[in-house]
């Protein structure tokens, strides 16, 4: 979303409203890029989920009619290694 906003529906206007507060933001992860990223440093990804998919846990069906930021996404990451890998 930062290197190609063109790409995720609301991001050149949230780019916009952030440029208005003189703030920006200055970092993003590929989701692909995130376990690996957070082992460097200890941790390891239990769950990662997009937007659509977050809306639903919440909102329940009401969800399906909400259309949002795609490029948000929700982890939760564990300190250490995976059970599984230990």
């Amino acid at each position: 979303m930062l290197t190609n906003p063109d790409r995720f529906f609301g991001a050149d206007r949230l780019h916009a409203t952030l440029a208005k507060v003189e703030e920006r933001l200055t970092f993003g992860i590929d989701p692909d890029e995130l376990p690996t990223y957070l082992a460097d440093r200890g941790l390891s990804l239990e769950r990662d989920i997009g937007a659509s998919e977050y809306r639903r846990l919440v909102l329940g069906p009401e969800a399906d009619q909400i259309r949002g930021h795609e490029f948000y996404r929700a982890a939760v990451a564990r300190v250490g290694r995976v059970a599984a890998e230990i």
